[in-house]
C-alpha cells in the first residue's frame, strides 16, 4: 500500500545566492524569492513521525499517574461533598457517577498532556504533526460511515455468542449516568483513543514493521483496552478488533486522524442511539441491560 507520508522531504532551501545580482535587475525592483519559503519559514520536518517510542511511553506513564491521582481526588470529593463518609472505599469507587467523573478528568488531562508533550517534538505543532487534517466537507459522510459500520457490526454480532451481561452495563443503571456516559462515549473517548492509537502509535509502528502488520497490531491493542468493559469475552472483543481495523484503514487511506475520529464518533453515536431508543429514552434501561 503506498504511503505518501513516508516520502523524504527536500531539505534544500533557496539562498540569497540563488537570485541574480541586484545590479542586473530593472531600476527600483528588489530581488524576489520563492513563495514556498521565506527567511522566517522553518524548514520542513525531516522525519515522520517526529516522536519516538519513549514519547509514547511518557504518554502512557502520565496516563497511569493521572488515572490514579484523579480517581483519588474523585473519591475524596464524593466522600465529603456528597456526604458519603461512611461508605466503603470499594463501594464508592464502583459508583457510576464517581467512576465517570474520574474518567472524564483523566481523559481530559491525558489529551492536554499529549498535545503539549508531542507538540514540542515537532516544528509543525501537534495537530499538523499527527496529520489531523480536518476537512469540514467530509464531516457528514464520515459520521454516516461510522453509523453504517455500527449497524453492520451490530447485525454481525447477533451471530456471535455474546455474554448476557457485560461490566460496562453498570454505567447504564439510571438516566443521568446513561446520558453522561453517552456524551463521553461520543465526543471525548473517541478523541483520546484516536489521538493515541491512530495519531501517535500507528505511524510509529508502521514506520518499523509496515502498513499491514501495523494496522493489525493497532487494532489488537485498541480492542485490548476495552477488555475490562467487555469482561474480556472474545466475541465482543472480536467486534471491537474489526472496528479498530476499519478505523486504522480510514486513517491510512485518508491520511487524516480527524477522519478516523469522525467515523469513531458516528459509530459510538449509533450504538448509544440504539440503546436510547431501545430503553425508551433511557427511562427503562432494564430492557437493554438484562
Amino acid at each position: 500500500m503506498p504511503d505518501p507520508e513516508q516520502e523524504p522531504c527536500d531539505d534544500t532551501l533557496p539562498t540569497l545566492q540563488d537570485d541574480p545580482p541586484a545590479n542586473i535587475l530593472p531600476l527600483g525592483q528588489s530581488p524576489s524569492y520563492s513563495s514556498e519559503y521565506s527567511l522566517n519559514t522553518a524548514p520542513p520536518e525531516r522525519a515522520f513521525p517526529s516522536w519516538s517510542p519513549w514519547d509514547v511511553v511518557a504518554v502512557l506513564a502520565f496516563a497511569g499517574v493521572a488515572w490514579i491521582v484523579l480517581s483519588g481526588i474523585a473519591l475524596g470529593i464524593a466522600r465529603f461533598a456528597m456526604g458519603k463518609q461512611h461508605v466503603p472505599v470499594k463501594e464508592l469507587a464502583e459508583n457510576p457517577l464517581v467512576a465517570l467523573g474520574a474518567q472524564t478528568a483523566a481523559e481530559l488531562a491525558i489529551v492536554i498532556f499529549m498535545v503539549a508533550w508531542i507538540g514540542r517534538r515537532s516544528l509543525l505543532g501537534f495537530w499538523k504533526a499527527i496529520y489531523w487534517n480536518w476537512r469540514a466537507r467530509r464531516v457528514p459522510g464520515l459520521l454516516l460511515g461510522g453509523v453504517v459500520l455500527a449497524l453492520i457490526v451490530d447485525f454481525a454480532s447477533r451471530y456471535l455468542p455474546m455474554p448476557k451481561s457485560l461490566p460496562v452495563e453498570k454505567f447504564f443503571t439510571d438516566a443521568p449516568t446513561a446520558y453522561l456516559m453517552s456524551a463521553l462515549g461520543v465526543i471525548l473517548a473517541p478523541l483520546l483513543e484516536e489521538l493515541f492509537f491512530r495519531g501517535l502509535f500507528y505511524p510509529l509502528v508502521r514506520r518499523t514493521i509496515g502498513v499491514t502488520p501495523a494496522v493489525l497490531l493497532t487494532a489488537t491493542l485498541f480492542a485490548f483496552i476495552h477488555g475490562a468493559q467487555l469482561g474480556y469475552a472474545w466475541a465482543p472483543l472480536l467486534s471491537i478488533f474489526v472496528v479498530g481495523v476499519v478505523l486504522t484503514l480510514v486513517r491510512q487511506l485518508t491520511e487524516s486522524v480527524s477522519a478516523s475520529y469522525l467515523v469513531h464518533c458516528g459509530y459510538n453515536l449509533a450504538l448509544f442511539g440504539m440503546l436510547w431508543i431501545g430503553s425508551d429514552h433511557f427511562r427503562h434501561l432494564e430492557k437493554v441491560t438484562n
